[in-house]
């Protein structure tokens, strides 16, 4: 494959285990369908596996950026230039394969946002996590361990935020009985 940006060949290299092909000049990666969130779902530990950010899951969201012109390196196709979720983050993304292109520096920048928004949920953002994630287990939408996985996962967060938003409660709550 070349890179579609300075068309030099890409090489596959292992990013938290995932093969991916990244150009040795330019230093920008490409990620088959999937890929990038399987990645995402690493992240951490796997605290950011819960946030929903399937590029193609909502067509509707897409908010164009101005187009950088770059062919898909899988299948020649045009790409097209996206925001990532609501971010200003640039992606590239073919609607053919579903591969994404990031430029260098990218997927640090992704990370940071899942950070961030990791670290500004509120107790209340975390419960309507939950319910979107009882909802997609009733509705069959995903496979019952994966969101049983995420639920674990916000819970787990939850837990956590409470413990900071109001710790004088949750040492309380520590030293009831256990049953």
């Amino acid at each position: 494959m070349e890179c579609p940006k300075c068309h030099k060949p890409l090489e596959t290299v292992a990013i938290g285990g995932v093969r991916v092909e990244r150009c040795t000049q330019c230093g920008g990666t490409w990620y088959d369908k999937d890929q990038l969130r399987v990645l995402k779902d690493k992240e951490s530990r796997g605290d950011y596996s819960w946030i929903d950010f399937d590029l193609w899951k909502d067509i509707g969201k897409f908010r164009a950026r101005r187009q950088q012109r770059y062919s898909c390196p899988r299948d020649g196709l045009p790409m097209t230039t996206v925001h990532y979720g609501d971010t200003s983050i640039a992606v590239d993304i073919c609607s053919e394969c579903r591969g994404i292109w990031l430029d260098k520096g990218e997927y640090e920048e992704i990370v940071r946002y899942l950070e961030k928004v990791v670290d500004t949920s509120s107790v209340g953002d975390y419960v309507n996590d939950m319910r979107e994630e009882f909802v997609r287990l009733l509705e069959a939408r995903e496979a019952p361990w994966s969101v049983l996985k995420d639920l674990s996962k916000i819970l787990y967060l939850l837990e956590l935020r409470f413990v900071v938003n109001h710790p004088g409660l949750a040492g309380a709550a520590s030293s009831l009985p256990k049953f």
